[in-house]
């Protein structure tokens, strides 16, 4: 497989899939996040629809410069779901895959962002997007993954890879 986008909403587990899947493949990891913070002061307040279009651009490059030296299994995760949803579009000549984790327990979900000291913090907003992709029906090569306390070596061997 060329790329892995592992999607969901904040606190669903994504990073620590892809830390795990990382490891176990060998495979570069990308935060979609880390690619627009280099140009982002410290609290974002200077995002924009065209840096966050500028770093969308980047990854594109990024991920298909891993492929043309020869690495496999490119981990991207970090995306909000509209991105997620042009994934088939911008990356659909590569062999990809969207494994999409959701939480079905909100309080699991609110009880997770409330513990966190930085990053996404708004558990209200954590949950309206939790909720919005499980409402929607699964994209094309997308596998939708209730991950409700479960372990990531489960998470790896339903993703099959």
């Amino acid at each position: 497989m060329d790329l892995i986008v592992i999607a969901g909403a904040p606190g669903v587990g994504k990073s620590t899939l892809c830390v795990a899947l990382s490891r176990a493949l060998g495979s570069p990891y990308l935060e979609f996040s880390l690619l627009r913070q280099p140009h982002l002061d410290a609290t974002w307040s200077n995002a924009s629809p065209d840096e966050h279009e500028m770093a969308w651009e980047n990854l594109q490059f990024v991920v298909r410069n891993y492929l043309r030296h020869g690495y496999r299994n490119v981990l991207v995760t970090d995306l909000r779901d509209e991105r997620v949803r042009q994934v088939s579009d911008v990356f659909g000549d590569l062999d990809y895959r969207i494994v999409t984790l959701v939480l079905t327990d909100a309080s699991e979900l609110r009880r997770r962002i409330s513990e966190r000291r930085e990053g996404f913090v708004n558990a209200d907003a954590a949950v309206s997007w939790n909720a919005a992709v499980r409402a929607r029906p699964p994209l094309p090569r997308e596998m939708v993954i209730e991950a409700d306390r479960m372990p990531v070596d489960a998470l790896i061997k339903a993703i099959g890879v």
